[in-house]
């Protein structure tokens, strides 16, 4: 029998930016799949912000994939080392990763989340590929194909890393787009799928993706509200 993957986490954590290469390292290691980082900039006011816990609203987006015990274990270290239960440090999470896509889509077992599941109720997935730069219309060409209907890019950067990123088995190059689509799980993974045939790593592109449940989404063709209960 062959043994299973470990359950994956994106680990995401939203600090100031002086505070980005700290957290890089701690998040750093030779289990990291890889590591992005990307400018953010808070909207809302500045009590309310205060009040989650951001503060200031020039920040670096933090994103991590690591093995899902060892994702949980960072963020405790985070959590302890930038004081992040109080007011105005920072922000981290981890949401468990359902599909991730290379030449073929590979499903993570549920059962390996740590003791922990995470049912998609809404029926809605959020796709993430990471692309070299200039690809993104490309990209998003192949996933309208597949009924994905819109993206939001993020221009993000490899950091932390002291050796060459890799994410299922593909080297990460520094610059990169990030582009999130919200879809129905029903084409989820035929989107990944299709990116990965036309646009992936043996292509200029470069592109690899991975999947993350949605509890509930609104406008994107389909209005999933949250279970009652």
């Amino acid at each position: 029998m062959d043994k299973q993957k470990p359950a994956l986490n994106l680990l995401c954590v939203i600090c100031d930016r002086d505070k980005q290469e700290k957290i890089a390292t701690v998040v750093d290691g030779q289990r990291a799949l890889f590591n992005l980082a990307t400018l953010g900039k808070g909207t809302a006011s500045s009590r309310i912000l205060n009040y989650l816990g951001i503060g200031e609203t020039d920040k670096t987006v933090f994103l991590s994939i690591l093995p899902a015990t060892l994702a949980k274990e960072r963020m405790h270290k985070l959590t302890e080392d930038f004081h992040l239960k109080e007011a105005g440090q920072g922000i981290a999470f981890c949401v468990g990763i359902t599909h991730g896509c290379y030449h073929k889509t590979i499903a993570v077992p549920a059962e390996e989340t740590g003791g922990e599941t995470m049912d998609n109720k809404a029926g809605t997935d959020l796709v993430l590929v990471v692309v070299n730069p200039g690809y993104t219309e490309e990209v998003m060409e192949v996933a309208r194909e597949q009924g994905a209907t819109g993206g939001t890019v993020l221009h993000a950067r490899g950091c932390g890393l002291t050796g060459a990123e890799k994410f299922f088995g593909v080297t990460i190059q520094p610059e990169k787009e990030l582009i999130m689509i919200v879809a129905s799980d029903a084409i989820s993974c035929a989107i990944m799928e299709s990116i990965a045939q036309k646009t992936g790593p043996e292509t200029d592109a470069g592109a690899v993706s991975f999947s993350l449940p949605v509890a509930a989404a609104v406008g994107i063709g389909l209005d999933v509200p949250r279970e009652e209960h």
